[in-house]
């Protein structure tokens, strides 16, 4: 399966779950002027200034020789199609592990970004990751896990393994062993 496939899973699952929960599609806080509102469906804003968004698949494929040369690195092959499949508003999900509700936002990766400048300022984000032992790049600022919000979700350019990262505790957990895989086993959740 591809990385276009996984997350058409997850964007259906999601989809499925707020019908079921709200009886209405996904909406988010509506984020008219942003790079953000080209996700937005403006006919369904509510009094609230929320509005239901779709994720919208990429058109035009992104190279990244230049900025893997500046790294002086190469990135993940899952990376970098993560970054080139689809646009899309922050996606908040929950997975178990080993029994464990683990509940994770990944950042959105908004229409027209520059996403060779998201690249460079995810990877090894400086106080980010305590391992040194490989780059990282930074998925999701936010992570909860066992009641403790101040992890983060990383991916491992070298093994594609994306983990909850708690850098002061010095901790981390396997949410699965690529983002392909992440992707397909996320729940959506609001």
């Amino acid at each position: 399966m591809g990385m276009k496939e996984a997350f058409e899973v997850f964007f259906e699952e999601m989809d499925r779950n707020s019908m079921d929960a709200w009886g209405e599609l996904t909406k988010s806080p509506y984020m008219g002027g942003t790079a953000l509102e080209g996700l937005f469906l403006p006919d369904t804003i509510d009094k609230g200034g929320y509005a239901v968004w779709r994720p919208r698949l990429q058109e035009e494929k992104v190279s990244f020789e230049k900025v893997e040369e500046e790294l002086g690195f190469k990135i993940n092959p899952q990376i970098k199609e993560f970054l080139n499949t689809y646009w899309f508003n922050k996606l908040d999900a929950k997975v178990v592990i080993s029994g464990e509700e683990i509940c994770f936002s990944l950042d959105p990766i908004a229409p027209g970004a520059d996403l060779l400048e998201l690249v460079k300022s995810n990877f090894n984000y400086d106080g980010a990751h305590y391992l040194k032992d490989n780059n990282y790049f930074l998925m999701g600022t936010y992570c909860n896990v066992d009641g403790i919000d101040s992890y983060l979700v990383h991916a491992n350019n070298e093994t594609g393994e994306v983990t909850a990262v708690e850098v002061g505790d010095r901790c981390s957990i396997k949410l699965a062993d690529s983002i392909e895989e992440l992707l397909m086993t996320m729940k959506g959740i609001w």
